[in-house]
C-alpha cells in the first residue's frame, strides 16, 4: 500500500484578500495526487458573503511567503518520509498561480470536505518541481483550519 499523508496548516487568521492557506511543493523526482481536501472557518457574521476557496497549482517561479511550516503527518502506508516542502498561511502571495478549481464556501462556520474519485485526482506534473495548493479569499477577518489528503503519484 502506498503511504498516505495529511498536510494541514495552523489555525490561520486570514484578512480580507486572497491568501494560501497550504502549498505542497514537490522535488523533480516525484510527484503526488490529492486524494481530499478540507476546508473550515468560524465567522461570526450570518449574513458575510461566501469565501472563494480555490485550489492550484504554480510552477514556483515567484513562490510567495509562507508563515511557518505546516504539520504533514503519514496515516497509511510503510513508514516513508514525504520529501515535500510544505508551507502554509502566506503572508505574500505568488504570481504564476493555475487555477485548478473554484467554489464558494460560507464564511459564517462554514466547512467543505470534498474526496477525488480514484483515478480523477489532481496531480502534479513528473519531472518538475512545482506546487499544488489551497488559497482563500475572505471579505472578513476569519480564522481558516485546512488539510490536504495525499500520496506520491
Amino acid at each position: 500500500m502506498d503511504a498516505i499523508y495529511v498536510t494541514r496548516n495552523t489555525v490561520f487568521a486570514a484578512t480580507a484578500g486572497a491568501k494560501t492557506v497550504l502549498k505542497l511543493i514537490t522535488p523533480a523526482t516525484f510527484g503526488i495526487k490529492i486524494l481530499e481536501v478540507g476546508v473550515s472557518m468560524d465567522g461570526v457574521t450570518p449574513t458575510a458573503v461566501p469565501a472563494t476557496l480555490e485550489f492550484f497549482t504554480s510552477d514556483e517561479t515567484t513562490p510567495g511567503t509562507g508563515a511557518g511550516t505546516a504539520v504533514t503527518t503519514q496515516i497509511k502506508g510503510a513508514a516513508i518520509a514525504h520529501g515535500l516542502t510544505v508551507t502554509q498561511n502566506h503572508s505574500a502571495e505568488g504570481t504564476t498561480y493555475t487555477i485548478v478549481k473554484g467554489l464558494f464556501v460560507p464564511q459564517f462556520m462554514g466547512v467543505i470536505v470534498l474526496q477525488n474519485p480514484l483515478g480523477t485526482e489532481e496531480q502534479s506534473p513528473a519531472g518538475l518541481a512545482d506546487s499544488i495548493g489551497l488559497r482563500i479569499n475572505v471579505s472578513a477577518n476569519v480564522n481558516v483550519l485546512a488539510w490536504l489528503k495525499w500520496t506520491r503519484a
